[in-house]
C-alpha cells in the first residue's frame, strides 16, 4: 500500500501494513524492505538531502526513517516524529498523501468496523500534520475507514472517500494552517455490480482521479467534473490497493 515515486531518488517506495514493512525499488536492483516493528498506515517523502528520507504513519506514533540502499546499518530503526491522534485501541493510522503546500494530510482508521466493540461505528477522523508537527483536525465528523486522500495540481481541493460507503467525494481544502473542509460534494459511487470498495487514489496532470477498487481487481479513471468512468484498467490481482505516478 501508499506507493510513491520519489523523483530525487529515482526510486519507488511502498509499505506492506500489516507486515510492519516498508520497501523501496530502484527499479534496476532487487527491492528490499526495511522492518519498522509496527503496523504501518502510509508513508510520506520527507524533505531531506539524504536519499530515502521518509515520514511512517506508525500504529503508535509517527516516526521519521532513512531507506537509503547503502544504508549500512540496518540495525538503525525509525526514530518518533511525533505523537499520533486519537490514543485509543479503537482506531489507528490508515491512507495519506502530502498536500501541495508539503503538509502530510492522514485519516484513521476502525480497526473493529467489520466486527466488535465498534463494529459499524463512526469513530474515526480525517487529520493534517503541519510544519510544527502539530495535527489539525480537518473534518467535522467521524466515519470509518479513510481512503482516496489526494490532491489535484492546484492543491485547493481535495478528494475523500470512507470505504465502506463506496461513495467518493470532493472538498474544498484549506490552503492555509488552520480551518475545515468545506462545501462536500459526490464525485462517484462504486456500481451495485461491483464488488469491493474504493481504496488509494491519485490525481493525474489532467485532473482525472484515478481509484483503485479493492475486491473488485481494477484501477478506473473517473472525470471528477462528471462522474463518469473513462478507463478501466483490469488487474491479475483482486485487491488493488492505491497507484502512483
Amino acid at each position: 500500500e501508499s506507493p510513491i515515486w520519489s523523483a530525487k531518488d529515482n526510486c519507488l517506495y511502498w509499505i506492506s501494513a500489516p507486515e510492519e514493512e516498508v520497501w523501496a525499488w530502484n527499479l534496476i536492483d532487487a527491492p528490499y524492505r526495511r522492518l519498522i516493528g509496527t503496523l504501518i498506515g502510509c508513508i510520506a517523502l520527507k524533505e531531506s538531502n539524504e536519499i530515502g528520507s521518509l515520514v511512517v504513519a506508525g500504529e503508535r506514533a509517527f516516526l521519521k526513517m532513512n531507506m537509503s540502499g547503502s544504508t549500512k546499518d540496518f540495525g538503525t530503526g525509525a526514530q518518533i516524529l511525533c505523537e499520533r491522534p486519537e490514543q485509543t485501541e479503537a482506531t489507528r493510522p490508515n491512507d495519506g498523501r502530502v498536500d501541495r503546500q508539503g503538509r502530510l494530510v492522514f485519516g484513521m482508521y476502525n480497526n473493529y468496523h467489520r466486527a466488535g466493540a465498534s463494529a459499524g461505528e463512526n469513530n474515526a477522523g480525517l487529520y493534517r500534520l503541519n510544519s510544527r508537527l502539530q495535527v489539525e483536525s480537518l473534518l467535522d465528523y467521524k466515519y470509518r475507514v479513510s481512503n482516496c486522500i489526494c490532491f489535484p495540481k492546484e492543491g485547493n481541493k481535495i478528494y475523500f472517500c470512507d470505504t465502506p460507503t463506496r461513495k467518493v467525494y470532493a472538498f474544498d481544502y484549506p490552503t492555509e494552517d488552520g480551518g475545515k473542509l468545506t462545501n462536500r460534494r459526490l464525485v462517484w459511487t462504486v456500481p451495485p455490480s461491483l464488488p469491493g470498495g474504493p481504496d488509494g487514489a491519485q490525481v493525474d496532470a489532467d485532473g482525472f482521479l484515478w481509484i483503485a477498487l479493492s475486491g473488485a481487481g481494477r484501477v478506473v479513471r473517473v472525470d471528477p467534473s462528471t462522474g463518469h468512468v473513462d478507463l478501466v484498467v483490469h488487474l491479475p490481482v483482486d485487491s488493488p490497493t492505491s497507484c502512483t505516478f
